[in-house]
C-alpha cells in the first residue's frame, strides 16, 4: 500500500515509518508543527500537492487531526487516526462523522463517546511499542544498562503542576471546598470518572461565573467536559508529587521531568530523556517503574506503560481496566490501588528480585507477542481493508 502519512513530531514517527516499510508498505511523510489542528491552509495544500502527484491507499497521523479529515473527504481517499492522547479535544469536531474517517482509539472509554457522537468507522485498539528498536537497542539477553540508567526506582513524566486550575485566580470558598471534595473522593479510586457525576449541572453553572470559557464553533467542546478534565489534571498532578514524595522519603527516586523537580525535593532530578535512545535505557535498567495515569485515561491503556515493559521494564502501576484485562496482574505487571499499597509493593519487589525479573521478563514476552508494532499496525491495515 501507498500511505501519505502526516507528522507533527510525535514520539511514534521513526517507528510507524519503520514498521510500514518492514510490512512492504511505501510511506511518504510530510512532517510540521502544527498550531492550528481545526484549518491549516498550508498544510492543506500540502497534502493536496502531494495527492494529486501520486496516486494513495490511505492518508495516515497520530491523534485526530480535522484538516486532514476535510482533506481526505475532498479527495474521497480514507484518512486513519490513532488515537493516543485522552482527552483529545479535537474529537469533538462535527468532521469526526466525515464518511473517510478511519477513528482508532487506544482507549475503550473514548472510543464509547466517539462512536456515540457519529463517527460511522471508529474502533477500539490499544497501542503498541517497537520491540524490533528496542530489542535491538538493548541487546536484553546479552548486556545490561549502562551504569548511569541503572536506578532503584524510576519515574518518568509530568507533574502538571501548570495545570489549568492552578491559574484560577479566584473561587469562593464553598465551591472550592466542594471542589476539593470530590477530588478526594475520586483519588480513592482508580479505572473510572467519578467526576463526571460529581461535577453536577449546577456545579457547572456555578464554575461558568468564575472561569471565561472560549468556545470555538468549529470544535463545539462542552463545558462539563472542560471542567472534568480541569479536575482530572489537578487529581494527577497532586498524586504524582505526594506519591513520589512519599516513595523518596523510604527508597532512592529517579525523576526524569521537564516540570519543576523542586516540587519533589526527596526525588533525585535527573533532567529528560530522549525517547528512542535513552528512555530504553532507563526503563530496562531501573529495578522499578513507576507509571501513575493521567486521570483522564478512565480504562485504556497508557503508552508509557507498554514502553516500559516493551523495554523489559518492571512495571508498577496504578489500576487500569484494560491492562488488567490483556496483561496477568502480579504475572506480567503489577499494581496498587492506594498510596499504602504502593509503597508496600514497592518494598517488597526492591528485595525480591528473582521475582521481579521474571515479572519484567514475561511482560517484555507479552508485549512482543501482543502489541508489537508490526501486529497493531496489521490489524489497522487489515480494518480499513475489509471495510
Amino acid at each position: 500500500m501507498n500511505i501519505l502519512y502526516f507528522s507533527w513530531g510525535e514520539n511514534s514517527t521513526d517507528d510507524f515509518q519503520d514498521t510500514m516499510t518492514r510490512l512492504g508498505h511505501t510511506v511518504c511523510t510530510i512532517q510540521s508543527a502544527v498550531q492550528n489542528y481545526i484549518e491549516n491552509p498550508p498544510l492543506t495544500q500540502a497534502l493536496e500537492n502531494e495527492l494529486h502527484k501520486h496516486a494513495y491507499d490511505f492518508m495516515f497521523s497520530f491523534d485526530y487531526l480535522p484538516f486532514m479529515s476535510e482533506t481526505a473527504n475532498a479527495h474521497q481517499i480514507k484518512y486513519v487516526s490513532w488515537v493516543y492522547d485522552c482527552p483529545h479535544w479535537t474529537l469533538y469536531s462535527p468532521t469526526i462523522q466525515n464518511e473517510c474517517n478511519y477513528i482508532f482509539l487506544f482507549d475503550l472509554d473514548l472510543f464509547s463517546r466517539v462512536a456515540a457522537r457519529g463517527a460511522k468507522h471508529a474502533y477500539h485498539l490499544p497501542l503498541a511499542c517497537n520491540t524490533t528498536r528496542t530489542g535491538q537497542l538493548l541487546k536484553l539477553a546479552d548486556r545490561p544498562s549502562p551504569a548511569q540508567y541503572q536506578n532503584d526506582l524510576s519515574f518518568v513524566g509530568s507533574l502538571y503542576e501548570k495545570n489549568p486550575y492552578s491559574q484560577i485566580q479566584y473561587l469562593p470558598d464553598t465551591l472550592r471546598g466542594y471542589l476539593d471534595g470530590i477530588s478526594a473522593v475520586q483519588k480513592q479510586l482508580w479505572g473510572c470518572n467519578l467526576i463526571k457525576e460529581l461535577l453536577t449541572p449546577e456545579k457547572i453553572t456555578e464554575l461558568k461565573n468564575y472561569i471565561q470559557l472560549k468556545p470555538d464553533p468549529a470544535c463545539p467542546i462542552p463545558a462539563d467536559a472542560l471542567f472534568q478534565d480541569m479536575l482530572l489534571t489537578k487529581i494527577t498532578s497532586e498524586e504524582r508529587i505526594t506519591y513520589l514524595n512519599t516513595l523518596a522519603a523510604s527508597c532512592q527516586v529517579s525523576l526524569y521531568t521537564n516540570s519543576d523537580a523542586a516540587l519533589c525535593p526527596g526525588a533525585d532530578y535527573k533532567g529528560t530523556l530522549s525517547y528512542t535512545k535513552e528512555m530504553p535505557a532507563v526503563f530496562y535498567g531501573s529495578k522499578i517503574n513507576l507509571n501513575i495515569t493521567l486521570r483522564s485515561i478512565t480504562s485504556g491503556i497508557p503508552l508509557r506503560a507498554l514502553d516500559i515493559m516493551g523495554c523489559g521494564g518492571f512495571l508498577l502501576t496504578n489500576y487500569q481496566r484494560e491492562l488488567a484485562e490483556y496483561f496477568k496482574p502480579d504475572q506480567e505487571f503489577v499494581y496498587f490501588d492506594s498510596l499504602e499499597d504502593l509503597v508496600q509493593k514497592a518494598q517488597y519487589y526492591f528485595v525480591h528480585e528473582t521475582e521481579r525479573e521474571r515479572i519484567a521478563r514475561a511482560g517484555y514476552q507479552k508485549v512482543r507477542e501482543c502489541f508489537s508494532y508490526e501486529i497493531q499496525l496489521q490489524k489497522i491495515i487489515d480494518q480499513i481493508t475489509d471495510s
